[in-house]
């Protein structure tokens, strides 16, 4: 039954239905579904995504079927209950009856994208027509015409014009009650499992239920003093785990937690309700307090504290849209958007009222909290390999308990002592202490690195680290500063470079076309650059009314009619003022990228592309500014219409500074042999000139792929990035490869010996082309530098990657970079802010040095483990030929025999080397990425093999020698024993290359 899910299509049997792809779309309810009553007004439009399960099968509860299970559970002893524990499928199999249609089912069996299988109640309403479930916090809706199960997201699809229209009222108490009770309270509640709950998921798991049993025989065989340790042992370690999932459950809870009061216009009136009260299309008077919903902004402008979500620490703007108003309230654009868990700052004006578009888990941030609760499964080698390692360790435990049925025979003992001794043998072959050894050294690795201000909410990352060959680093922010230097402005009239301009329109410009504001102690909030072009002009920005005033008691102040904040799709900003001396005319200025300005202005230099491509070249950032007079403006004017026409002024350069511990940083991991790869959104010649101030590893020169602005296909051009000034060949081909080329065959050209820059635009094409997928694995392999890309574009070069074999290193400093960091192996977040939690690691001094510190520890978490365990290995294939030996003389361990080989020897001699530190440098040598590699098998083979052979000696010594004394017998060989099994800890424990050579005894570390 279980491969039934296993497929999807038509290949599914009826009542296994594939997860239905639906884009989100405007539908009316009552038209696609009857059986909602007309009356339920709120329902007339649905928002459906695609649903995240891959196949569904419908069931119903039968007390038959139940009591069944039940006595099922009975017979084997208790063995079917804990089976559905691993495997939760087995119930609704067995306790379930299963039907064919999904529309009279009251369980549904979802299949994840893993493989893994969960039963969800349905809850049927409205007299039994409408049938819901949730699912990983999503609620599905099941379709009458589809015959299937959709996702409906709490999104309000109502156009803007719709919306504005019922600000006067705002909604019904009726409606209210309707959208509450379809898509439940506006809270991210996380339902945490009881503690009776979560301690029996831990005892029920396979190695601690190994280890009970385990208990129990020693138990039996009065090995008192060692089960009671080995059970202590186990109990703590149970309780640490259950205690440490509670509490990052709370704190994950205190984070989501939104325990305020709104102010909403309903029936006419303002009300005051919690924020979990709030309902789609509600009207929110936006206060100074944490946003407790998406909400879009209809009346007024305020500023917004986004760092919770972005890591971006500057407040920005938010203002009505003025887009479209038949477009849906989930186009606005993101300047009239204020996402639930940011804080708004600053109201301007008297009041900002704004609509509830999102709630709940369909939130900005409840898409980002589902993201840290489910996140996508990346297989770890080692894991894999570990349960191969115990399935030779189980064919050991069984050869030698054959010897043993031999023995037992031949002595003639009792089946009560054979059974006993049989299940001794297992549990000495398969070490039971095996999890906590591996355990506590991951937790001496995060001990050290919360010790250097690096956090880390996923502690099994640590050992990923320690396999990264790859490392991607976003540019802004992370190897350059996170603010830009004001250089001055170039007019382009050959006068040089000033950041006092002689020109009023250039000043103007300068004062008046930024988005930043002041607070009522006068201090300027908002991006760096802005706040240093601003200042250059010396001109004043007024709290209280809407203009900006020009320096010394000066008699000139701009007023603003009109904010377009910067759009990523027009790639520019601008603004509408009036000079107080010019009140007859409006001035436009606008702000971009030079190609965003290009296409606007009535004309421009004929140098305008070489003076950019030379700005950038050299590291710089460049800004182009226009402006134009208007007559006759009209608020209702276009955005379209304001910005065009203009007339070009110049370049407003900034520098953005390499971090000082940069190059560094890039020189080490590149001695190291890690390949460095840089992931911006910032211009291609700029992350270039960035690469060359680090000293990256590159070629002489690189091929730069961008898409032509003509007719969208894909150039390049040979750009140098290091020319020698003795090489005249080199010379010639830069001075002759600065044209754009067509390109012609791909392939062809990756063959070339020069690394590859492309932009996000150019892979884009390629994404979108039909090119076969080895062939844009190729292009990503061989690209070291992405320029221009946006936040979907860097998760997707991470993943393929990933796909390629690397073990990939992300880090960004979270304000664009929270995909790439979660879907990579490793991600660092530089920030200190909420967005830190989508990364494993978090480095709260936001120092890029930190990337060495985390790869240092990583490779030695992964030895100290990879050693760890082939220690844990090897002694018991040791212990067990001494038992099997002992059992051959009829003789066996004592009490205090066992409890010092196993306390003193397997924990201690481990103990002392998971303390071992990390290297003090970082070298090329890394740890094997497999415990299969041929030295890992042949090393435990080794030392396994001398001591069979020791223990074959003692056998035929025994034999021979019929009157030796079994007491003296017994304690030769548990002193063999114990230093047969120290010895591997201390040919083991020095392991220069990932970790500091040091002795066995612990030492405070430097």
């Amino acid at each position: 039954m279980a491969d039934a899910l296993a497929t999807t299509g038509s290949s599914l049997p009826p009542a296994f239905d594939p997860a239905p792809t639906v884009t989100i779309v405007l539908s009316t309810y009552n038209e696609r579904d009857p059986l909602i009553k007309p009356a339920a007004p709120d329902l007339s439009l649905l928002a459906t995504s695609k649903a995240e399960y891959v196949a569904i099968a419908g069931f119903r509860a039968s007390a038959v079927w139940q009591a069944g299970f039940v006595l099922l559970c009975v017979v084997t002893g208790g063995v079917l209950w804990i089976m559905t524990t691993w495997w939760p499928q087995i119930y609704t199999y067995l306790a379930r009856v299963r039907v064919r249609s999904l529309g009279v089912a009251d369980i549904v069996l979802v299949r994840d994208s893993h493989g893994l299988m969960h039963e969800c109640a349905v809850v049927h309403s409205e007299g039994g027509m409408v049938r819901t479930f949730e699912w990983k916090h999503q609620r599905y809706l099941y379709i009458q015409q589809s015959g299937s199960f959709e996702r409906v997201p709490a999104m309000l699809l109502d156009s803007l014009e719709s919306v504005t229209r019922s600000l006067q009222t705002g909604l019904a108490s009726s409606v209210v009650a309707d959208r509450t009770a379809f898509y439940g309270p506006n809270t991210m509640e996380l339902k945490t499992p009881s503690l009776i709950r979560l301690l029996v998921e831990k005892v029920v798991h396979p190695f601690y239920l190994f280890q009970l049993i385990s208990v129990a025989l020693w138990l039996e065989e009065a090995y008192t003093t060692y089960a009671l340790a080995i059970l202590a042992m186990s109990i703590s370690s149970i309780a640490y785990e259950v205690h440490s999932q509670v509490t990052n459950a709370s704190q994950m809870q205190a984070l989501v937690a939104c325990a305020i009061q709104v102010q909403v216009k309903r029936d006419g009136g303002v009300q005051s309700v919690p924020a979990s009260a709030l309902v789609l299309g509600d009207f929110v008077l936006v206060q100074e307090q944490v946003v407790a919903a998406d909400m879009v902004i209809v009346v007024g402008e305020c500023m917004a504290d986004e760092s919770s979500l972005t890591g971006e620490a500057i407040p920005v703007s938010k203002q009505p849209s003025h887009d479209d108003p038949t477009k849906s309230v989930l186009e606005c654009h993101k300047s009239s958007v204020l996402c639930a868990g940011s804080t708004v700052v600053r109201v301007k004006g008297d009041s900002v009222w704004a609509v509830v578009t999102r709630v709940g888990f369909s939130t900005t941030k409840g898409d980002l909290l589902r993201q840290i609760l489910y996140p996508d499964d990346v297989p770890f080698q080692m894991v894999t390999d570990s349960y191969r390692y115990l399935l030779a360790l189980s064919i050991v435990a069984g050869l030698t308990s054959l010897q043993r049925i031999y023995d037992a025979i031949q002595a003639h003992s009792t089946l009560g002592d054979l059974v006993i001794s049989v299940f001794d043998l297992i549990s000495t072959t398969i070490p039971a202490a095996l999890p906590m050894i591996l355990t506590v050294g991951v937790g001496f690795s995060l001990t050290r690195l919360q010790q250097a201000r690096l956090c880390c909410i996923d502690a099994q990352k640590i050992n990923v680290a320690g396999h990264i060959n790859c490392f991607c680093f976003d540019k802004t922010g992370t190897l350059t500063s996170d603010h830009l230097d004001f250089e001055g402005v170039d007019m382009c009239d050959g006068s040089p470079l000033t950041t006092k301009p002689t020109s009023r329109d250039v000043e103007y410009a300068l004062a008046s076309c930024h988005g930043l504001s002041v607070d009522d102690q006068g201090v300027v909030a908002g991006y760096s650059l802005e706040r240093d072009m601003f200042a250059a002009t010396e001109y004043t920005l007024s709290a209280t009314t809407n203009e900006v005033q020009s320096p010394n008691g000066g008699h000139v102040s701009l007023r603003y009619d009109r904010r377009y904040p910067f759009d990523a799709a027009l790639q520019r900003s601008s603004v509408v003022v009036q000079a107080s001396n010019e009140p007859h005319f409006r001035r436009i200025y606008v702000k971009g990228s030079p190609e965003a300005i290009a296409d606007i202005c009535t004309g421009i230099p004929s140098d305008f592309y070489a003076r950019v491509h030379r700005y950038a070249s050299e590291g710089l950032y460049c800004v182009a500014l226009a402006m134009k007079k208007m007559d006759g403006y009209e608020p209702a004017t276009s955005r379209a219409t304001v910005e065009s026409d203009v007339t070009f002024l110049g370049f407003l350069l900034f520098l953005n500074p390499i971090k000082a511990a940069s190059r560094g940083v890039i020189e080490t991991l590149e001695r190291a042999n890690i390949d460095v790869r840089i992931i911006t959104g910032d211009n291609a010649l700029t992350a270039m000139h960035v690469a060359r101030e680090l000293n990256m590893h590159l070629t002489t020169s690189m091929l730069y792929l961008d898409v032509s602005p003509s007719d969208g296909s894909i150039m390049y051009q040979l750009y140098p990035v290091r020319v020698d000034p003795t090489d005249d060949q080199l010379i010639s081909l830069a001075q002759t490869s600065t044209t754009w080329l067509a390109l012609g065959d791909l392939d062809t050209l990756l063959d070339l010996d020069f690394d590859l820059t492309i932009t996000g635009a150019a892979l884009d094409v390629v994404i979108a082309s039909s090119l076969p997928p080895l062939l844009v694995s190729r292009l990503v392999q061989k690209a070291k530098i992405f320029a221009r890309t946006k936040p979907h574009t860097k998760t997707w070069i991470v993943g393929r990657l990933m796909d390629a074999g690397l073990f990939v290193g992300m880090t960004g400093d979270g304000t664009n970079d929270c995909g790439a960091l979660k879907a990579a192996h490793v991600g660092l977040a530089l920030s200190d802010a909420e967005a830190s939690i989508v990364a494993p690691f978090t480095s709260r001094g936001k120092a890029i040095e930190d990337v060495v510190a985390l790869l240092r520890e990583g490779r030695c978490a992964l030895t100290t483990s990879l050693l760890s365990f082939k220690f844990m290995v090897m002694y018991p294939i040791i212990e067990t030929a001494m038992v099997a030996y002992l059992n051959h003389m009829q003789a066996s361990f004592s009490n205090n025999q066992y409890l010092f080989g196993d306390m003193f020897v397997v924990l201690g001699m481990s103990v002392l080397m998971l303390q071992t530190p990390p290297a003090a440098n970082l070298t090329k040598a890394r740890p094997p990425t497999s415990l299969f590699v041929r030295s890992c098998p042949l090393s435990t083979m080794q030392a396994s093999s001398r001591r069979a052979a020791w223990s074959c000696v003692h056998v035929v010594a025994y034999d021979c020698l019929e009157r030796c004394e079994p007491v003296g017998g017994v304690c030769a060989v548990f002193f063999g024993n114990a230093g047969g099994g120290a010895a591997p800890a201390v040919v083991l424990c020095p392991a220069r290359r990932c970790r500091r050579p040091r002795a066995l005894l612990p030492v405070s570390s430097q």
